[in-house]
């Protein structure tokens, strides 16, 4: 396929109808709205059309989303609540306003009940700091009538487990004459006492007792003991707990997918007025501008006008890739790099298969690419992605099958598991091996090339892709010829018409490459300038041996876990394999993943392609807990 061409679109409608088109338009999903708000500002049309300032309700639909949101996660976590793996949205339902500002305040009810249920906690809390201030204290039958002698002081306090209490008894007898010390509990960190002297040692009791960081507490009542204060407390905390059991069980999830499509539905409120912002009003109409897929047209039931046009020469426009559902997933690794620009050939196709070659061949394992097939088409099956979605898991289903492919070219089943006659040993035939990738590479760069070619042909530059393509497909192939023998061995008349080739190539290179240069001699260093870049040429050549590196490293940790195993019992010989060739497969798989990505960036893109395009984003229902059906 290719990079289809697109028209503007224009709508006029009436302000009345306004939000029902737009909402049309986003069900439809195939126009790309564009800003033209600044119409509004122009010196030609500013009297005519004005601008919509929606900015303040964007904000307040932000909010509201936030709070619905937070609703759903109480209502989850309260109830512990949780979708399964393979879940399926149920379908979208359209919301009155009415309809929403209702399951709006609900799911305010909600939040407060949480708020409500989270200041009980707190106060919980709080009740429960104090009751184990007085549980060390609980032994202690002391009453509020004697802390209140005024001749008689009663200090009660702690210290540190560090200090002994016959250290600080000997410190209180040599300052005061008349007191009594007495251990009423410990922990882990203090000891608890109490200190009985009279009104005139109790300022030397204290100046004493603060040497040893001694903390005073005030845990006496005037009218209940510490164990009557520590049963009042429990019983506010079962009061407080019997609050928060009646609040939780108003958290109920019978309104959950209704919470679910009221964020969706403020979601495409929100997208609805950034619309709004970016189109231009008169007092009766409203107009639009966009971009949609040309031989695409909106069914119109006449409730406004719509217009198509082909776009002018080097007006910008965006870019829609469409390919077959084979290659679509694919274009998610091209988009990674850059979008293609409206003017070039589109990579896809090509790259798509050189992908699934180069990964197939990086993994090749038979075993580990039927593990990676099934469990790809088990997700794709399962999860029942909608157009656009589950690119990488689509894509691995191909990859898996090139894995399987290579993997017995290889003779490679969870490595030397099960015994396969390997038509290529990858151990043994090292230098194939090596001339395989390497031939690979020299076709995945020469169609890179080639593609460059057509580009220029297309921009009528036939003179360029003589000169920048066709002499270096005669350099490059005469030189590839005169450096096999040095490797393989003598490849008989093939090595002299190399030899000629490269000579032909190279002075058509030199004669060629300097010509944009003023002057003879800037034409003569700009041509051999440009014949130094065969070493960037064969710098990428040589960058496909990762192809045979990462096919060896896959089979040697493969066949090195067999080992391991069959050195132990069998018990512990399975859960070694196990473990083995699971973190194999999972190293392997994203090292072919990451590295197939590389060779289509930097070799063959290098070559052609130039990208910036600006990807077709066109409006559409954005939403996270339910599902609607697009007609694109």
């Amino acid at each position: 396929m290719s990079i289809a061409k697109m028209n503007k679109v224009t709508i006029i409608g009436t302000k009345d109808k306004q939000e029902k088109i737009i909402k049309d338009i986003m069900k439809k999903g195939f126009i790309q709205v564009d800003n033209n708000s600044n119409l509004a500002y122009d010196e030609e049309y500013k009297d005519i059309f004005n601008k919509v300032d929606n900015n303040q309700e964007i904000a307040l639909l932000n909010n509201k989303k936030v709070q619905v949101e937070k609703a759903i996660n109480i209502i989850n976590r309260v109830n512990k609540l949780k979708k399964p793996f393979f879940y399926s949205k149920p379908n979208y339902v359209e919301l009155t306003e009415n309809e929403a500002d209702s399951l709006y305040k609900e799911a305010e009810q909600i939040i407060n009940f949480q708020n409500e249920i989270s200041k009980l906690e707190w106060d919980c809390v709080d009740f429960e700091n104090r009751k184990q201030e007085l549980i060390p204290w609980k032994s202690l039958d002391i009453s509020a009538d004697l802390m209140s002698l005024k001749h008689i002081k009663i200090i009660l306090g702690k210290v540190s487990i560090n200090y002994q209490l016959e250290q600080i008894e000997l410190a209180l007898s040599r300052e005061v004459n008349k007191y009594s010390i007495n251990l009423v509990n410990k922990d882990k960190q203090f000891t608890y006492i109490v200190i009985i002297t009279n009104e005139e040692n109790e300022n030397l009791a204290r100046r004493v007792l603060k040497a040893y960081d001694f903390s005073e507490e005030n845990v006496i009542d005037k009218e209940k003991t510490i164990v009557q204060k520590i049963n009042d407390i429990d019983i506010e905390i079962r009061k407080i707990e019997n609050k928060i059991e009646n609040l939780t069980k108003k958290i109920i999830p019978d309104k959950l997918s209704k919470f679910e499509n009221l964020y969706d539905y403020l979601s495409n409120q929100k997208e609805l007025k950034i619309v709004e912002n970016n189109i231009v009003t008169t007092k009766n109409t409203f107009y639009l501008e966009g971009w949609i897929p040309a031989g695409i047209k909106i069914k119109n039931d006449k409730t406004y006008i719509i217009k198509y046009r082909e776009p002018e020469e080097n007006e910008n426009y965006p870019v829609y890739v469409k390919n077959s559902k084979f290659v679509t997933p694919f274009q998610s690794i091209t988009n990674m790099y850059s979008v293609p620009n409206r003017n070039e050939l589109d990579p896809n196709p090509i790259m798509t298969i050189f992908f699934i070659i180069f990964f197939g061949m990086m993994l090749s394992d038979a075993g580990y690419g039927i593990i990676l097939t099934l469990f790809a088409a088990f997700i794709v099956k399962k999860a029942k992605y909608k157009k656009g979605e589950g690119s990488l898991m689509k894509l691995l289903i191909p990859c898996g099958i090139s894995t399987i492919f290579w993997g017995l070219l290889f003779g490679s089943f969870f490595g030397d598991l099960i015994k396969i006659t390997p038509i290529i040993n990858p151990l043994i035939d090292v230098m194939q091996l090596m001339g395989l990738s390497l031939l690979l590479g020299i076709i995945h760069m020469y169609i890179g090339m080639f593609m460059k070619a057509i580009e220029l042909v297309k921009e009528k530059k036939i003179f360029s892709a003589i000169f920048d393509v066709g002499l270096w497909y005669i350099t490059l192939t005469g030189t590839f010829l005169l450096v096999i023998p040095i490797i393989a061995g003598d490849i008989g008349v093939w090595s002299v018409i190399g030899k000629y080739l490269a000579i032909v190539g190279m002075i058509g290179l030199v004669l060629t490459q300097g010509r944009t240069k003023k002057g003879i001699f800037g034409k003569l260093i700009g041509g051999i300038g440009g014949l130094y870049n065969i070493t960037s040429y064969f710098a990428d050549v040589l960058s496909y041996s990762r192809l045979m590196a990462l096919c060896l490293s896959t089979g040697v940790i493969a066949q090195v876990g067999n080992l391991l195993a069959k050195m132990v019992n069998p018990v512990f010989g399975v859960l070694i394999a196990l473990i083995v060739h699971a973190i194999n497969i999972a190293n392997s798989a994203l090292g072919s993943y990451v590295h197939t990505s590389r060779l289509q960036y930097v070799e063959f893109f290098g070559k052609f392609y130039e990208g910036g395009g600006t990807e077709f984003q066109p409006l559409k229902c954005k939403n996270k807990y339910t599902n609607i059906e697009e007609e694109f």
